[in-house]
């Protein structure tokens, strides 16, 4: 059976923190989980697909319909779902700066993702309502090249000023201005803070923009699932305010 690929974004409404598992020695306890390739964040199709296996079923029960089309859909232990789930890419990320908040993408995402083609000369690109011949992004200073192009309608209402720079340097500016935080675990008999059980954990930044894909064999209500990400997340740190997104289908209205 031929499976409709359909392509996604979402906004990060609050910091994501999708898990790697375990602990390591660096300036975070509890790492979120990468591209092993790259090292950039992403956000796990097992992860998506878990979720929203769990909105769907709790909007089965609100609609009062039968449960058993959560295994027809996803499917279970002995048969396979009717949809597939594809990692999620960041596509936007936000840095701070000194013309404001300037979200980051690369040459390659911009094609793959909006089918937008940057000259080829490469370097780091002013792309969209950015004029500064140089921009720091972070602590890193560049000078930057002009070439506006026409984002989709939706990615406008979340990005304010974008460049493109290359994928060696993509990598380091999302690993750089990762948020990370300190917590304590509490005590679940006291209700207090456990001595010496303070903890650092990584998250991606509220603003930033990801891309992921689903695959349908047949059709299913996503849409009336993809509002539940906004009011109940995805991802830990839930109890902290972590993890809603707003998700919307990405319309091909852009000029390449």
């Amino acid at each position: 059976m031929k499976t409709e690929i359909r392509k996604y974004c979402c906004l990060a409404l609050d910091p994501l923190h999708v898990g790697a598992g375990g602990y390591r020695l660096g300036r975070a306890d509890n790492t979120i989980v990468r591209e092993p390739a790259t090292g950039v964040p992403k956000l796990p199709g097992t992860s998506i697909a878990g979720t929203m296996r769990e909105y769907y079923r709790i909007h089965l029960q609100e609609e009062g319909k039968d449960e058993q089309e959560v295994i027809d859909v996803f499917g279970d232990e002995s048969r396979r779902g009717r949809v597939r789930f594809y990692d999620g890419q960041i596509l936007f990320f936000p840095v701070l700066s000194t013309e404001g908040t300037v979200w980051v993408t690369t040459p390659e995402l911009l094609e793959y993702w909006l089918d937008i083609k940057l000259d080829p000369q490469g370097g780091v690109t002013a792309i969209h309502e950015l004029d500064s011949d140089h921009i720091n992004l972070g602590w890193l200073y560049f000078k930057s090249r002009k070439d506006p192009k026409e984002l989709p309608s939706m990615i406008v209402k979340w990005v304010k000023r974008a460049v493109s720079v290359p994928d060696t340097l993509f990598s380091q500016i999302v690993n750089d201005n990762l948020e990370v935080r300190t917590s304590v675990r509490i005590d679940p008999e006291t209700g207090t803070a456990k001595s010496g059980a303070l903890f650092t954990y990584e998250a991606i930044p509220r603003g930033t923009i990801l891309a992921f894909e689903m695959g349908f064999e047949e059709e299913f209500e996503v849409e009336d699932i993809l509002p539940y990400f906004r009011y109940m997340g995805i991802g830990g740190m839930g109890t902290r305010g972590f993890g809603r997104i707003e998700i919307r289908e990405l319309k091909e209205d852009a000029e390449p």
